[in-house]
């Protein structure tokens, strides 16, 4: 009978109450969460094509699923840079022309078209709304006498204006053809440039205007082939300043206020100059060589605290180190260690403690390019196959888990890892 009555409830008193079940049973149990979408990372292999070899653009999933290839028939030379909103790369091709493709092979477009100059080098930077790329094109006139160009261009990649000149200047030559001595060094948004003119520190806006001297005593700000590095913030610039190789680390703000001597130490010797910005803009690492070690074999990894003016040996066991990357939460350090073709993949953590390496079933070679995922949890590197002339690309979990080898018997040499942001 109580079976009867229940099966005679009315079809609104069914779903009403079916209705009140799921909700309830909702509450008791966590929500459910979208699958995780996949780290993309895009890459240049160079193949054999027939008769000739020409270096390709591919991206794929990091565990080396969905690999497609981004620019069929076009030689992909370096500098491949993300859009901030991940959906399009910039590169460029044939040391002379800069394309951009979206993420997914689609609406490749040539952006710019140069001819071809002496050691030709370019610095891209998108703008913050991933519509304009901001791009320097170096010819080197400081070898021969005659001039090479240094030029600023900036692009509008949704085509309504095209790419225009910016500053294009004669460098170099005897005697020389303009007082510029250094590169465009272009401000991670795209928005601003720094460069060395008259032996002082200049920058100017994007677009040429408000150009501003930011340092009062001349010197050789860029010599020994140090660099003009922008903070990720972009409100500082590091630099070295002294009578190379006894050079200071010295920070700027990028309003030309508050130039402060990092290093401070007249014993300071630096042959290995690159300098490190951590993510959040208030530590430098940087490779401090012993006085008198100009072969890179008594090294450490130094760590400077920009606000409290402090230096920490990270490292503490001198050797020959190189190729340092910050991880993007600021909390790791990767860097390798040992002579050329004798190298071994490391971690330590930013406070120095936990020094770990990676990749430990690979013989100890020439690894390079480190390339951290924009969530800190995993790391493409190149590495040089111990046997044969070839370079792979490896994909390693931070922890040291999962490494795996993403490219193919067809890729002869692969290069520039980049990962698209997330």
């Amino acid at each position: 009978m109580r079976l009867h009555k229940l099966l005679r409830i009315k079809p609104i008193a069914l779903i009403s109450l079916t209705l009140s079940i799921t909700l309830f049973l909702s509450r008791q149990s966590p929500p459910t969460t979208a699958a995780q979408k996949p780290r993309i990372l895009a890459f240049t292999a160079l193949q054999s094509r027939g008769s000739e070899f020409r270096n390709s653009l591919f991206a794929l999933n990091a565990n080396g699923s969905s690999r497609r290839e981004l620019a069929p028939n076009i030689d992909v030379s370096y500098t491949l840079v993300w859009s901030p909103n991940g959906q399009r790369l910039a590169f460029v091709s044939g040391y002379t022309d800069i394309y951009t493709v979206n993420a997914d092979g689609s609406q490749l477009t040539k952006q710019f078209a140069g001819d071809a100059c002496k050691a030709a080098n370019f610095e891209i930077a998108w703008f913050s709304n991933s519509q304009k790329l901001l791009f320097a094109r170096y010819c080197n006139g400081f070898t021969s006498d005659t001039p090479g160009s240094q030029s600023l261009y900036i692009s509008d990649t949704s085509g309504i204006k095209g790419t225009k000149v910016v500053r294009n200047l004669e460098v170099g030559g005897e005697p020389p053809k303009t007082e510029i001595s250094s590169e465009f060094y272009i401000s991670p948004d795209g928005q601003q440039v720094a460069f060395v003119k008259d032996r002082n520190i200049y920058k100017m806006n994007a677009d040429g205007s408000e150009m501003t001297k930011l340092t009062k005593i001349a010197g050789e700000y860029v010599s020994g082939g140090s660099e003009l590095v922008w903070s990720p913030d972009g409100t500082k610039i590091a630099f070295l300043f002294g009578a190379y190789p006894k050079q200071q680390i010295y920070t700027i703000n990028a309003d030309g206020t508050h130039i402060k001597n990092l290093t401070n130490n007249p014993q300071n010797e630096v042959y290995n100059v690159k300098l490190f910005w951590s993510p959040d803009s208030s530590r430098i690492a940087y490779y401090y060589n012993k006085p008198g070690d100009s072969s890179g074999e008594q090294q450490d990894i130094y760590l400077l605290d920009i606000n409290r003016g402090t230096a920490k040996n990270l490292t503490q066991k001198p050797r020959n180190y190189d190729e340092i990357s910050w991880s993007p939460d600021g909390k790791f350090i990767a860097f390798v260690a040992g002579e050329f073709n004798n190298q071994k993949l490391y971690t330590i953590n930013a406070d120095g403690n936990q020094l770990n390496q990676l990749a430990t079933r690979l013989k100890p070679s020439g690894i390079s390019q480190l390339a951290w995922s924009s969530d800190s949890q995993q790391m493409a590197f190149i590495y040089n196959e111990t046997e044969g002339d070839k370079s792979n690309l490896y994909v390693i979990n931070r922890d040291g888990s999962g490494l795996t080898k993403v490219t193919n018997d067809k890729d002869l040499n692969a290069s520039n890892p980049v990962w698209q942001p997330q």
